[in-house]
């Protein structure tokens, strides 16, 4: 008989699979596990998700699977490409309003939802 461990922090909210990818984190980075990242255009590399930006990073297309400490130069890092998790645990940006946290994923293999 095989025992299963289900989470006790409710992170995961939904029955998709949760698949992540590894990416470049850019120089400077210093971000707790579970933030939105948004990918520059011109470079290709992922920073915290800045929904006032214009460079690529105002999409939210990942999340961080651990925290990531890139202050030494670009860091390869594990981050999270697909899932369903609770909005309540991400560590969003200061100042992320209520609206752009919904919409935050939108046309991205990753969700949103409240545990219920």
């Amino acid at each position: 008989m095989t025992t299963v461990q289900e989470p006790v922090d409710n992170w995961i909210t939904g029955s998709d699979k949760v698949h992540t990818t590894a990416g470049t984190i850019a120089s400077g980075e210093v971000l707790a596990a579970r933030t939105p990242l948004g990918q520059v255009t011109a470079t290709g590399k992922l920073v915290e998700w800045a929904p006032g930006a214009d460079d690529g990073s105002e999409k939210a297309v990942y999340l961080t699977s651990s925290s990531v400490d890139a202050t030494a130069g670009d860091l390869t890092a594990q981050v999270i490409k697909s899932g369903t998790f609770n909005p309540e645990d991400v560590a969003w940006p200061a100042g992320a309003t209520a609206a752009q946290k919904l919409c935050a994923f939108v046309g991205t293999p990753i969700s949103l939802q409240t545990p219920y």
